[in-house]
């Protein structure tokens, strides 16, 4: 039955123009459909779950979508992308894109780009200072890429942040130059590099070589191994692709437990699609599915039931569970759907929980969640407007990750670079 929930805007995957998109449920899940005059109708699965589900988790979430577009002329009315962008921003945390370069060229990378651009020091401190304008030093910082380590001074960028007063910084990275040298992955951690936000896809050959074209597994197990001896905590970051290594969540988690205190987390990234990609290929991992697959692939140590809705960002973006072993060895879980939150959530109290969550402790706790990209198949406003993570312009402003990554079914990107 074809039943349309709320209406809000999104993006024509063509031509970029902004249109009017429903969001309705269908047989088999809830969809986000738009037309685009030139370029037709568009249909992409969003959550692959009852329109009950789908409506308390939003509501769990804190949105009641009886408060969302109810027709398309209230649609109509809603802020344009450049309003989302232009409107002062509280991120929970921003990135700071340290270089279009990378020692690795993955086939699904959506930070790709066809510039080459390496910022100085001096540009990067700039960003530093801009942010720390806007958001205080409290907020976390991640350096992102490309990838990071390519650059030869990412020590001075990093003293230089934790002289700002950066007490948490996270470096995005495929581990490759980690894996290499003990020496190096120590120097980081002197230089302030608190957490390593290290992509693992799991322990099967061929989900690496789809991923980077290569077996780099090994690498990716020593990177981990390196950052124990230095004292570095670990986020594992599966790319999640349906048929490659979606059936890796469970052996992920096991192997997590096992890696116990410097692993600290385990943060989950269905595949968003950017560039070209026929509608065959392009297969939506939605986070009812990832649950649902843990749960299974845990055998119920972990369940559906155990995961809340971001507490900032808008539901349909993320979800998040926190646990720690019992004397058994099994996760016990601190979270669980349904949770009633006696305070509005705030980004310093967000804040404050990821770093207590995932800066190097003895706690032998586990936080395993993910964050759902938009592309521009199901690129929602609503979703955009609640953005907490944010990327750091060259001019000092911030944009919404999604929004700077998103490129059309040409593969061309909306904003290019580091702009």
């Amino acid at each position: 039955m074809h039943k349309i929930l709320y209406y809000t805007k999104s993006l024509c995957p063509t031509c970029f123009k902004e249109l009017v998109a429903m969001v309705v449920s269908n047989e088999g899940g809830i969809y986000l459909e738009k037309t685009c005059p030139e370029h037709g109708l568009v249909s992409t699965l969003i959550w692959e779950d009852s329109a009950n589900n789908y409506i308390n988790w939003l509501k769990n979430g804190g949105i009641d979508i009886n408060n969302l577009a109810q027709s398309k002329k209230q649609a109509e009315q809603l802020f344009s992308l450049d309003d989302i962008i232009a409107k002062k921003q509280n991120p929970v945390s921003a990135a700071l894109m340290t270089t279009t370069k990378c020692n690795a060229n993955c086939p699904v990378c959506f930070t790709n780009t066809n510039l080459t651009y390496t910022p100085t020091l001096v540009a990067c401190e700039k960003m530093l200072d801009d942010y720390i304008k806007q958001v205080g030093v409290g907020a976390p910082i991640e350096f992102c890429g490309g990838e990071p380590t390519t650059r030869d001074d990412l020590i001075e960028l990093s003293q230089l942040a934790r002289k700002k007063g950066f007490n948490y910084i996270q470096l995005n990275t495929n581990g490759f130059k980690i894996a290499k040298s003990l020496e190096y992955t120590v120097s980081l951690k002197k230089a302030g590099i608190t957490t390593i936000y290290l992509g693992f896809d799991g322990f099967k050959v061929q989900s690496y070589i789809d991923k980077y074209g290569d077996d780099v597994l090994n690498l990716k197990l020593e990177a981990i191994k390196n950052c124990k001896e230095a004292g570095l905590a670990v986020v594992l970051v599966p790319c999640l692709v349906s048929n490659s290594n979606d059936d890796q969540l469970g052996e992920i988690i096991e192997f997590a437990k096992k890696n116990m205190p410097t692993v600290k987390g385990i943060y989950i990234q269905p595949i968003s699609y950017f560039g070209k990609y026929p509608a065959h290929e392009r297969i939506r991992l939605t986070i009812p599915k990832i649950l649902k697959l843990i749960d299974k692939q845990t055998e119920g140590e972990i369940k559906v039931e155990h995961f809340q809705p971001g507490a900032l960002e808008h539901p349909q973006c993320s979800f998040n569970g926190y646990f720690m072993l019992d004397n058994n060895n099994k996760l016990k879980a601190f979270t669980r759907f349904g949770t009633i939150r006696t305070q509005a959530p705030t980004a310093i109290k967000n804040q404050m929980l990821t770093k207590k969550m995932w800066l190097p402790s003895n706690i032998m706790g586990l936080s395993i969640g993910g964050m759902a990209f938009q592309d521009i198949w199901n690129i929602d406003y609503y979703r955009l407007s609640k953005c907490t993570i944010q990327i750091i312009r060259k001019d000092g402003s911030l944009i919404p990750l999604c929004a700077k990554y998103v490129t059309n079914d040409e593969g061309e990107k909306l904003f290019e670079g580091i702009n």
